[in-house]
């Protein structure tokens, strides 16, 4: 298979032999009649459409090619051939003389294809869709690979011609050359013939219809699958918006038949690039089969590249269950702090100033202010006992600074966590004066800390596979992705700034249950044995 994409790679710096600018559009053209489609470009004058068939030509061995110009008096006979008098005079059958018209052409371009009458687009339609034409009686299979049409307007809508436009799978803007270089190139060559072909780089006919049962056999992974549901969920609901805004005749209409020609020119991308399963790199093809008005190119562009990326996401890293498994987590460990954030009602003021703390073994009360209370955390601020100096048996902690260092005894300063309607004071909880009959505390659930560790284990391993899956993801579509035969440079652009912004996620990730790990750690450190000295005992005495 690597084989085929090294003599397609060949075939087209051939082809694109003093070709300037456009180099990406004759690779579509020739992606195009390798899967069996036609190829529509729209363009101004003088900017090498009719170059594009001429050059697909010599990509088919012995290939011939026939060139119209249409305009609103074109004949059937200009197409097709004239009528046979001879067959007409002597046999009474009417008949065409085929031999050097589009019936008889391996590739085909018609110019200003919209001009075309009702007589010639009704032939036209069963040539592209069937690759066939009926002559008199007869019904004959032509030969065409490539139908390479080309106007400088889109066709005018109430027209009749909707089911033309939509036999046209690829769709391409051709401007004027774009870098400087190759228009200098461009002005300064003098050769106007077309380059030789190297036979064996050509073609063949036998070959051709071999490829054609090869690129069936191209395998659709389930993520691709995802990409066109993702792709037609969204191009639903920009119609119903359009719809809502009466803009319906901006819509984008997508034929059953159009998804089904578009997967086969996924699976002719894969093929010629030696693969035999579509990667996410072919999809960005669909840019080119989905939009309807110029104006719409951004869009399909948009909508693409975002199915692409959310398939990824979620089929072939599943970034969206680690996601969730770490919010998961975060609720877990955090689950025991969950009245922290608003002041209880339940507590019972003291003083209008303090709550009260209880079950400490000293002669008094001991109170700390309810703003100090509000503001402790699981971290841990230092407090010192001091005795209230208007109220006897009262004993108060206070906030500690750096200003009362040496005034403080060690032996006073105490550290001071938040609790359910409780303070820990050096590790040990004690409960605070709460209104008599006011409403419990919900329950909190909290996992025993096996199976907590049991969680980050089963979370490490998910993030592991998902670190390999990604690296394994960049690796391989990248380097297909660079070297692919039929992207464009922002295409390119576009798949590169997505695996890195994969990459960018993961890491992420990565860095999240790190901090989740540091913490949980942190807050199951061992702490004093039960039984040990109360610190507070013997306060009364201060």
């Amino acid at each position: 298979m690597e084989t085929l994409k090294v003599r397609i790679h060949q075939l087209l710096q051939q082809l694109n032999e003093q070709v300037f600018g456009k180099e990406h559009v004759v690779s579509l053209a020739l992606l195009s009649a390798v899967a069996g489609e036609s190829i529509f470009l729209l363009g101004p004058p003088g900017v090498a459409k009719s170059m594009v068939a001429r050059r697909l030509k010599l990509a088919f061995r012995e290939g011939t090619s026939f060139e119209y110009l249409m305009s609103r008096f074109s004949t059937p006979d200009e197409l097709f051939g004239p009528v046979s008098i001879s067959r007409l005079k002597d046999d009474d059958i009417y008949e065409r003389v085929t031999e050097g018209y589009l019936p008889s052409a391996t590739v085909v371009f018609l110019d200003e294809i919209w001009k075309a009458g009702p007589a010639i687009q009704n032939s036209l339609l069963t040539v592209i869709n069937e690759k066939k034409y009926r002559n008199g009686r007869f019904e004959i299979k032509v030969p065409l690979k490539g139908l390479v049409a080309a106007s400088n307007e889109l066709p005018a809508s109430g027209q009749g011609l909707e089911a033309l436009w939509d036999r046209f799978l690829v769709r391409v803007l051709v401007g004027g050359i774009e870098d400087l270089s190759d228009f200098y190139r461009m002005i300064a060559s003098v050769s106007e013939e077309d380059p030789e072909v190297d036979p064996a780089l050509a073609i063949g006919e036998e070959e051709y219809a071999g490829w054609q049962k090869k690129i069936a056999e191209v395998k659709i992974h389930y993520s691709i699958f995802e990409v066109i549901h993702l792709l037609k969920e969204e191009i639903e609901e920009y119609n119903h918006r359009q719809e809502n805004a009466d803009a319906a005749d901006l819509s984008l209409y997508v034929s059953d038949r159009r998804w089904k020609k578009l997967v086969k020119l996924l699976r002719a991308s894969a093929f010629l690039n030696g693969e035999d399963t579509i990667h996410l790199s072919d999809c960005l093809l669909l840019m080119y089969g989905l939009w309807n008005e110029v104006g719409q190119m951004d869009l399909v562009e948009e909508m693409v590249s975002k199915a692409i990326r959310r398939s990824a996401e979620g089929y072939l890293l599943n970034l969206k269950g680690i996601d969730d498994e770490l919010r998961s987590l975060k609720d877990e460990l955090a689950s025991d702090a969950v009245v922290r954030e608003n002041e209880d009602p339940g507590l019972q003021l003291v003083d209008q100033y303090y709550y009260q703390v209880e079950r400490v073994r000293m002669a008094g009360k001991l109170l700390i202010f309810a703003s100090d209370y509000q503001l402790l955390d699981d971290r841990g601020k230092q407090f010192c006992l001091q005795k209230d100096k208007y109220k006897s048996a009262c004993f108060v902690l206070k906030k500690y600074d750096a200003s009362l260092h040496g005034k403080v005894p060690q032996n006073k300063i105490y550290t001071l966590r938040r609790g359910r309607r409780s303070v820990f004071i050096n590790d040990y909880e004690y409960p605070l004066l709460c209104v008599p009959g006011c409403m419990p505390l919900p329950p909190v659930e909290v996992r025993p800390q096996e199976d907590m560790a049991a969680r980050f284990a089963q979370l490490e391993q998910k993030l592991q596979r998902v670190e390999n899956d990604c690296e394994d993801l960049f690796a391989r579509e990248k380097a297909y992705c660079e070297s692919h035969l039929f992207l464009s440079a922002r295409q390119r652009e576009i798949m590169r700034e997505m695996l890195t912004h994969h990459q960018a996620d993961v890491a992420g990730y990565r860095n999240e249950l790190n901090e989740l790990k540091h913490a949980y750690r942190k807050e199951n450190e061992e702490y004093p044995a039960e039984g040990s000295e109360n610190t507070l005992s013997g306060a009364a005495s201060h």
